[in-house]
């Protein structure tokens, strides 16, 4: 696989030491899930991980040439007496971008969301599949 589907940088307006610093004092940059890309003769899977959402808080779409899939793992509300001796869970936003490659259909893409992992598949155009040629003998 080609470099087709690097993964897009989160653009929040902080460089590295910038972000390094932010997450020190307790602010967090967007969440970008763990995921597997996997083509086929026909499509492209996409597989992430997004344990504890509702599907209804997940948003995928298509701009321009990249997929972008959004979502946002809200905080629970915790007892006023509630003391918090450790915070290692993400809340917040949740992001992560892909470039598409030329041969992605945009226009029938689809997602499904079940036991924590979202699968975004994502057709390839008929006319880039692969075509096998059947040679004929002839006498």
């Amino acid at each position: 696989m080609e470099l087709w589907f690097e993964s897009r940088p989160i653009s929040n307006g902080a460089n590295g030491l910038q972000r390094f610093f932010s997450e020190l004092g307790g602010a967090r940059s967007a969440l970008v899930p763990a995921t597997d890309v996997i083509e086929d003769d026909d499509s492209y899977h996409f597989y992430l991980e997004l344990p504890g959402l509702e599907a209804e808080s997940v948003e995928v779409h298509a701009e321009d040439d990249s997929l972008v899939i959004e979502a946002e793992r809200k905080r629970p509300e915790w007892a006023k007496d509630a003391q918090l001796h450790l915070n290692e869970r993400h809340y917040g936003a949740i992001r992560r971008a892909f470039r598409l490659p030329e041969d992605a259909r945009h226009d029938e893409i689809r997602a499904a969301y079940k036991d924590g992992v979202l699968e975004v598949t994502v057709p390839k155009r008929p006319e880039t599949k692969p075509l096998r040629i059947k040679v004929e003998h002839q006498n």
